[in-house]
């Protein structure tokens, strides 16, 4: 017998992790939807965040 994985569950591991990855880039994307209530003047602390948490993202597909 072997230890080598078995091509379907790496498959759905991928897709799983893909799908979870998408869901955390809507969530954090989501966040500009609140834009239009708030004053510009706390514009930049909601695009900043954003984009702290988008590269934070990026950071853990690159870690996997």
């Amino acid at each position: 017998m072997t230890d080598a994985p078995n091509p379907g569950s790496v498959a759905a591991r991928l897709r799983s992790d893909a799908e979870d990855i998408e869901m955390e880039v809507e969530e954090a994307l989501g966040r500009l939807e609140a834009l239009p209530d708030l004053p510009v003047t706390e514009h930049v602390a909601v695009f900043e965040g954003v984009q702290q948490r988008l590269s934070e993202i990026l950071s853990n597909v690159d870690d996997a």
